[in-house]
């Protein structure tokens, strides 16, 4: 299982990714992400020379690099894409929700992986997910046309990419869980990941060979003492829910490209076949970095 892992210039402008490559077994599947989202939500600019400056700093690295999009502005989010080609950079180009199809047509003539953004906010609740549903297929038959492919921009949601074949996504959910009592196990055979509360009994029991699949004994979460506020092993813990997490989402990367079988398009280095998943890194931090340096132990 190959670790994968996205960074954004947003919140890793000032980290040393060679030194967090290495860290992590030195075989990490890199992607760069402006973090124009992020940055847009907080007030923070973003500018492309910055943006451009840091993806060259690192290039060795990369297996891709994503364009700096403007969020609501598609002539914007193309000025910025050629400005980064004329930097020397050749960034992934981004196409967003509620953008005109033109667009798309345009993009997918001239590139062959594309990714798709805006899709994370419509993916949450049955309404929203037929009508995402719905204008992911007509972006997949735009594409299927020129031999293109996707990526997901925050986009693990089981109900579609299961159906419709991303050749990467990424999530930065397997972090959270742990914050609502919850830890992400997937389901192989159902092509499922099951939210589930650590602290009841009752949900975990069934679920113990699950739980040790995922690298984290049943009987270890069922400990009175396990996650609890103060203790010596409060961050061993949450480094092992969050390592489960991030195993779930590397066994259903194992699944969807057993169901998938999605070529690689032009790509530098680990052109794999998709449907790739990668876990979004929020800093450098020792809790961001442990449950990631546990699954690098695992692939090393």
């Amino acid at each position: 299982m190959t670790l994968r892992v996205l960074v954004s210039y947003h919140y890793h402008r000032d980290t040393d990714l060679a030194q967090l490559v290495d860290d992590l077994g030195g075989d990490v599947d890199l992607f760069a992400d402006s973090g124009a989202y992020s940055a847009a939500t907080t007030g923070a600019t973003i500018k492309v020379a910055d943006y451009a400056a840091w993806l060259k700093q690192w290039a060795p690295l990369w297996t891709v690099r994503s364009n700096l999009d403007v969020i609501g502005d598609h002539a914007g989010t193309a000025a910025n894409l050629s400005r980064l080609q004329d930097a020397g950079v050749d960034p992934l180009p981004v196409f967003h929700t509620g953008e005109p199809w033109r667009v798309l047509e345009r993009m997918c003539e001239q590139h062959r992986y594309i990714a798709l953004g805006g899709l994370a906010l419509h993916a949450v609740g049955g309404a929203k997910q037929q009508v995402l549903m719905k204008w992911l297929v007509k972006a997949f038959l735009i594409a299927r046309e020129h031999g293109t492919v996707f990526h997901g921009f925050g986009l693990t949601s089981p109900n579609l990419i299961r159906t419709l074949p991303f050749y990467s996504v990424d999530s930065s959910s397997y972090t959270m869980g742990q914050r609502f009592g919850l830890v992400y196990l997937w389901d192989s055979r159902n092509l499922k990941m099951h939210s589930v509360f650590f602290r009841n009994p009752t949900e975990v029991r069934p679920r113990a060979d699950m739980f040790r699949r995922h690298g984290l004994p049943a009987s270890r979460v069922l400990d009175p003492g396990f996650y609890r506020s103060g203790t010596p092993s409060n961050h061993d813990d949450r480094t092992a829910l969050t390592g489960a997490s991030a195993r779930a989402y590397g066994f259903m990367e194992e699944s969807l490209t057993r169901r998938h079988r999605v070529t690689a398009p032009p790509l530098p280095r680990h052109a794999d076949t998709g449907t790739k998943v990668y876990l979004a890194l929020a800093g450098p931090t020792r809790s961001d970095m442990d449950p990631l340096r546990l699954l690098a132990k695992e692939t090393a």
